[in-house]
């Protein structure tokens, strides 16, 4: 766990040569959009870059964006904790999240989970044996004119989704 009050200091790399080239990339992009002294504004955007190369945030990567952008570690981790998209935990190769809103929940998405968790043998906040996909719930997904929602891999938005749907997305994805 992160101590709380100390300064961002020296951490190694959480990446391997390639992702830490990957990561050099995507941070550099990002700290250009803002002024010097507004860098630490670029936090989002390392922690994605971060979650992106490994897959999730273990905290020795929240540790190292926090270092690189002279963030304390304990507000890395709030602003890592704070936010749904950011995973904590390691998850499958393709992570599907459906979301709970009430809206959701309205059109359906319980029988989503029924489906998901039938067709892939796993539960909610787990993953399957052989790594390839975890399920998750999420909040909302600000969908509530096309739920049920879904949100896959952190990126790609489905909307107005059906168990037919979702069985046609785990086959694409497999």
């Amino acid at each position: 766990m992160t101590a709380l009050g100390r300064p961002a200091a020296p951490v190694a790399s959480p990446f391997d040569l390639e992702g830490q080239k990957r990561f050099e990339a995507e941070f550099e992009k990002a700290v250009a959009k803002y002024p010097a002294e507004r860098r630490k504004s670029a936090l989002l955007a390392a922690l994605h870059a971060a979650q992106d190369i490994l897959g999730w945030l273990p905290e020795v990567a929240m540790e190292y964006v926090g270092y690189r952008l002279d963030v304390p570690p304990v507000r890395v981790r709030e602003v890592a904790t704070f936010y749904t998209m950011y995973r904590l935990r390691p998850t499958g190769r393709h992570h599907i999240e459906i979301c709970n809103s009430i809206s959701c929940w309205a059109m359906g998405s319980e029988k989503l989970f029924r489906r998901c968790e039938e067709k892939l043998g796993i539960r909610r906040g787990e993953k399957t044996n052989d790594g390839r996909f975890s399920l998750g719930e999420v909040a909302c997904l600000a969908s509530c004119g096309t739920a049920p929602a879904v949100l896959v891999d952190n990126y790609r938005y489905v909307e107005e989704m059906t168990p037919e749907k979702i069985d046609k997305l785990i086959e694409d994805l497999g």
